[in-house]
């Protein structure tokens, strides 16, 4: 387990709790300058009911906080306050962060960022990251699969024993796994069944900000492709086109956080973490970090000395934890530095964490490749590393060693990274849920806590016997969750991990 998350704009359709809040006529502004988004995170504590109490007292102090950052030339655009003290604000006012620093009701007030998780489509295809299929129609898989023509090249879910596992439990449409990335093409063939999408757009939400690359403001449309990509992984649907996803009868729900060029904002993932704890979803997958160019620009790791990167940091811890206490299981990929987050390099120190991986509550993922063997890019570390999965460890342009999955427009192709590792962990957790959670006031109910030590408890061990820096509690394992199967297993053909010899 580990430590924190994110936040942005929010579509006109949502709840009253995130309808922006208006600078009151004739106010003044001290220094006018570029609108800026900010993310302002409130002094509190947290109350026994799981709420954040501004102030100690949110009865109190919320409205007072709130006419603060008014009064400082502020615009609400997302009102996280009443759940975990935060707001995401927009403003002119050049000084705004300086304006609420003196506040006791303020614990910080930051600039909004956004960093590049992913490439863009166009960019992924040029590189050759990405390796497209067309539609391949209708066709046979093996003996022990089901009609649907491209599982053979699954070698990811052959892997985690999903066929086998379906035979027990393939999910309960009842479950809700929350997708918090690019949004998913919820048109997309393969997750279309008799009874239509399995893609809940309804519940869906988009809390990506105006400006360039922010593509169609609809969750259930991808203008990039990785969130369709992470979507197929955890429930493509057995229905004889294409591939069959971990959960192929759960239900899905987007919840866009990162725009079409691939950037992902600080403030929206915060917000998306927040609203799977309001609709109480049982899982959430977030594949949403990635190292991005030079070491020195990275944005990999958050440091709670830095001002920006500590209203990042505790704005996304709070809303994990809020995520959390609603019964929501929280999944997330590890980052692909092949950095021991145990030991950050250089300037770094412990008091840096990735996130949201190293959030505790969040079910870190290592990305493996098709010999059980650490994928050369995919971070570790005593303490980060949960458990391991099937991410990919190959060349590009090759779909024998990267993961296949859908991507938007009836296509499917093939990627790799711990963002594929984190939804083939989300997917067996929905299954662990489908198979022993309960519906109790029309939600199902199990609780983080049992499903963490259920994945970890059936996970096949592999490296080093028990727990281990490189692979955590072991690889997962479909068909040993559904049957809650305990009993020790290792997996002694699996490579040991370079880094033991480090």
């Amino acid at each position: 387990m580990k430590r924190s998350a994110v936040v942005a704009l929010v579509a006109a359709a949502l709840s009253a709790a995130f309808l922006p809040t208006a600078v009151s006529a004739g106010q003044e502004v001290a220094v006018q300058g570029a609108l800026t988004r900010y993310v302002v995170v409130f002094d509190g504590e947290w109350a026994a009911d799981g709420t954040f109490q501004i102030g100690g007292s949110s009865a109190v102090n919320r409205e007072a906080a709130l006419a603060l950052v008014r009064s400082a030339g502020g615009v609400v655009r997302i009102d996280l306050s009443r759940q975990i003290g935060v707001a995401v604000v927009e403003s002119t006012n050049a000084l705004f962060a300086d304006a609420l620093a003196g506040s006791g009701l303020v614990d910080v007030a930051a600039e909004d960022f956004k960093w590049k998780a992913f490439p863009s489509y166009a960019e992924a295809v040029a590189s050759g990251q990405l390796v497209t299929l067309s539609h391949p129609g209708a066709g046979g898989g093996g003996p022990d699969e089901s009609d649907d023509p491209l599982e053979p090249l699954q070698w990811s879910m052959r892997q985690i024993r999903t066929a086998e596992a379906h035979a027990v439990q393939a999910g309960w449409d009842a479950v809700d796994v929350g997708i918090l990335d690019t949004g998913i093409d919820a048109q997309h063939l393969d997750f279309l069944g008799d009874d239509g999408s399995n893609v809940d757009c309804a519940r869906g939400r988009d809390f990506i900000p105006e400006g360039p690359g922010i593509g169609l403001p609809n969750p259930c449309v991808d203008n990039n492709f990785h969130g369709t990509h992470v979507a197929g992984i955890v429930a493509a649907r057995a229905n004889g086109l294409g591939v069959v996803g971990v959960a192929p009868n759960v239900t899905l729900v987007p919840v866009k956080v990162c725009d079409s060029d691939g950037y992902c904002y600080a403030g929206s993932t915060a917000a998306g973490i927040t609203y799977a704890g309001d609709a109480k979803l049982d899982v959430i997958n977030m594949s949403f970090f990635v190292d991005d160019d030079e070491f020195e620009e990275s944005t990999e790791f958050k440091c709670m000395s830095d001002p920006e990167q500590r209203a990042f940091r505790q704005a996304n811890e709070r809303a994990i934890k809020y995520a959390r206490n609603q019964g929501v299981v929280p999944v997330a990929a590890l980052g692909n530095s092949d950095n021991d987050l145990a030991h950050p390099p250089e300037p770094y120190t412990n008091e840096c964490d990735v996130v949201p991986a190293e959030t505790t509550g969040v079910i870190g993922t290592v990305s493996l490749g098709p010999n059980s063997e650490k994928a050369y890019y995919s971070n570790y570390g005593d303490g980060a590393a949960d458990v391991s999965a099937p991410g990919g460890s190959g060349t590009t342009g090759n779909c024998q060693n990267t993961v296949l999955s859908t991507i938007p427009g009836n296509a499917w192709g093939c990627f790799q990274g711990t963002s594929m590792a984190s939804p083939h962990a989300t997917g067996v957790v929905a299954l662990i849920i489908s198979q022993f959670g309960k519906l109790k006031d029309g939600d199902v109910v199990l609780s983080p806590t049992k499903v963490e030590g259920h994945l970890q408890g059936t996970a096949i061990d592999i490296g080093l016997p028990g727990y281990d820096q490189c692979f955590g509690n072991g690889r997962i394992d479909a068909l040993r969750a559904v049957q809650h199967d305990t009993s020790g297993a290792y997996d002694a053909d699996a490579p040991f991990c370079p880094e033991y010899d480090e």
